[in-house]
């Protein structure tokens, strides 16, 4: 379970063939009913369907109290080509039955079924006879035949990325020869429009599962509408109380939210200024709709907020997912360069490498991709703080040639945590162990709590010979544009399609989560109170899936501490200690604490363990950023 994703605003993608959602605004004031509302991994859309000559049945599921007592006036189907398909047909039905009819499974709908002239484009089918929606829900589909199949047609179900139960029931008569439920892998774009919900109608959900502030300033807190109604949301009146006191409120919203069930969208109100650190109730309630009373049950909601004395410091933790093998991951590498050249001090990244298979391994492979702390369909992939997906180059555009990470990154990181973290690590005297300490603290008491620890034992400086080192390079010669921002791409923009001796930072090498020795806080959390939370890492066991030791330097380890709300799985805070080299480095030095080194850089971005001849880029502790030559 993840916290809501939603970031920022959300955007409200263009649908199938230009339309956009409100562009089918009806006359009649019919609210849609669409699994296609804008929150796909990407956004985009897409088709699925397998390269075979086939017929098609298509089905979603309408199984939801809302829709009770609504009547289904006709069904809007996308059609991307009607080359050599034919014979559409929209249907209802209770069940989804499959009946042998000369040797082949036909399906028998037990409501309905209407034949339809094939076209491309949205076919919109008014139903001869609509259908009200009972308690025991409704399927509703197109079939069609393919006549031939050719390069336009094989794959003819459109699709969006967006995930929802009774999303999409495939049956086919070569491919799917039962009828199988994909839902948990993409829904069909088809829309019902529907009659009888009320024109004004929107609901109020919280914008993350925790609200926190600072006394003595006024503190905003993000709020999402989502629209029920048949005339969407232009702007909306609202309520809340907060500390003794009622507000109220008026949104208007320049991208209206059109008359699909479900599309949302942010506003902010701004707590008033309060001088007492507590928790503090928030209850807001939509009261109108397009300036009509809100008809929606669900108008209102109560949330929490935590108001500290001072806010807790949030590093957002960038978690990438990559391998050797895989030609696109040098966006991962250089974005992870870049962000450590960019903020040294403050960003924290664990990098997760892949093997391409049990007889191709990537050298740096810890574990396998079942054990990762996030849900991971492809390469490469990241998260942050294990609650947004993003690009680890840029960001919340994987298409983009623009470093985004460091935006999507200072945004994640100004959003409020809960609690401070810090972390100190030391190598043993013989080098065969780090010994790590995290020092937690929250500002306010907290109960029924259940939070956690993870120590990650994270390697910089890997590097190697054998053919597992070669990072695969899809960016060879430009192949994939010129024009990146960062310098760190120089490198593989000019390179073949194979980079041999890249040295590989950032790479997550043991952690206690795997090892069962993550380490817990109690239930009941204390205010203010520092509690001291250990971990140990033995050298001679960390090794990578083939049984490799993959420590190389010890000097070049490094520990991250992530506090974790095992509420949800997701990461509250985070804090890193320097290498091992460069902290015991620093302890024996007598110059001035603020000029001391802590991070060095050459030209094209890479960490470096010490000053080398040409050219250094030197990060001091004081903040401060100087270029060095060595002769």
């Amino acid at each position: 379970m993840r916290k809501n994703n939603r970031f920022g605003a959300i955007l409200m993608a263009v649908l199938l063939f230009g339309f956009v959602a409100n562009a089918f605004a009806d006359s009649n004031e019919r609210l849609i009913y669409s699994l296609d509302r804008g929150f796909g991994i990407t956004g985009n859309r897409g088709n699925i369907g397998t390269p075979l000559k086939q017929d098609y049945d298509v089905a979603i599921r309408i199984n939801d109290k809302h829709f009770v007592g609504m009547t289904i006036a006709a069904v809007r189907v996308p059609i991307d080509t009607m080359k050599n398909l034919s014979g559409l047909k929209v249907w209802l039905s209770k069940e989804l039955k499959l009946e042998v009819v000369d040797g082949k499974k036909i399906n028998k709908p037990d409501i309905m079924s209407q034949d339809v002239d094939m076209a491309q484009g949205w076919v919109e089918v008014p139903l001869a006879k609509p259908y009200t929606i009972t308690d025991e829900g409704v399927y509703v589909g197109y079939s069609f035949k393919m006549d031939e199949m050719d390069n336009s047609n094989k794959r003819p179900v459109r699709i969006t990325t967006e995930v929802h139960d009774g999303g999409l029931f495939l049956h086919t008569s070569r491919s799917y020869r039962s009828w199988t439920d994909v839902s948990d892998q993409c829904s069909s774009t088809m829309q019902v429009l529907l009659e009888g919900a009320p024109k004004y109608a929107a609901s109020v959900l919280a914008g993350s599962t925790s609200y926190f502030g600072a006394t003595g300033i006024t503190n905003p807190l993000t709020f999402y509408v989502e629209n029920h109604g048949a005339t969407g949301v232009k702007s909306i009146d609202y309520t809340y109380e907060y500390n003794g006191n009622t507000y109220t409120g008026q949104e208007t919203f320049n991208d209206e939210l059109s008359s699909v069930y479900g599309m949302q969208t942010s506003f902010e109100i701004e707590l008033p200024v309060v001088d007492k650190k507590d928790y503090y109730p928030v209850q807001l309630k939509i009261t109108k709709v397009n300036d009509n009373t809100n008809e929606d049950a669900e108008n209102q909601l109560t949330q929490q907020v935590c108001i500290f004395d001072k806010l807790p410091k949030h590093r957002a933790l960038l978690e990438e997912y990559t391998g050797t093998w895989c030609g696109y991951c040098p966006r991962g590498y250089v974005g992870l360069a870049a962000m450590n050249r960019l903020y040294p001090d403050d960003f924290i990244a664990l990098s997760y490498h892949n093997s391409e298979s049990e007889k191709k391994p990537d050298p740096m492979e810890v574990m396998p991709g079942s054990d990762y702390p996030s849900n991971i369909t492809g390469f490469p992939s990241a998260w942050l703080d294990r609650t947004y997906q993003v690009d680890a180059y840029g960001g919340f555009d994987a298409s983009s040639n623009q470093l985004g990470i460091d935006k999507a990154w200072k945004a994640v990181s100004g959003l409020l945590a809960e609690a401070n973290i810090d972390v100190k690590a030391e190598l043993n005297a013989d080098k065969t162990a780090v010994e790590a300490k995290a020092y937690v603290n929250f500002p306010l008491e907290i109960n029924n709590a259940h939070y956690g620890v993870e120590f990650v034992l994270v390697a910089d400086g890997l590097k190697g010979t054998a053919d597992g080192w070669t990072q695969k390079n899809y960016y060879a010669k430009g192949k994939n544009g010129t024009d990146f921002s960062e310098p760190e791409f120089e490198q593989f923009i000019k390179a073949d399609g194979n980079v041999n001796g890249l040295v590989f930072d950032d790479v997550a090498v043991a952690t206690t989560r795997l090892t069962g020795e993550n380490q817990y806080m109690p239930e009941t959390i204390e205010e203010d109170k520092v509690y001291e939370l250990p971990a140990t890492f033995k050298l001679a066991k960390v090794k990578n899936t083939s049984g490799e030791n993959i420590v190389q330097n010890a000097d070049n380890l490094r520990v991250v501490a992530v506090l974790i709300d095992y509420n949800d799985g997701t990461v509250v805070n985070a804090a890193k200690t320097l290498r091992m080299g460069e902290a015991t480095g620093i302890k024996g030095l007598d110059a001035d604490e603020d000029s001391t080194h802590v991070a060095i850089y050459d030209l094209s971005g890479r960490r470096l363990n010490s000053l080398q001849q040409g050219l250094n880029i030197v990060k001091t502790a004081n903040g401060r950023t100087s270029k060095i030559i060595v002769k």
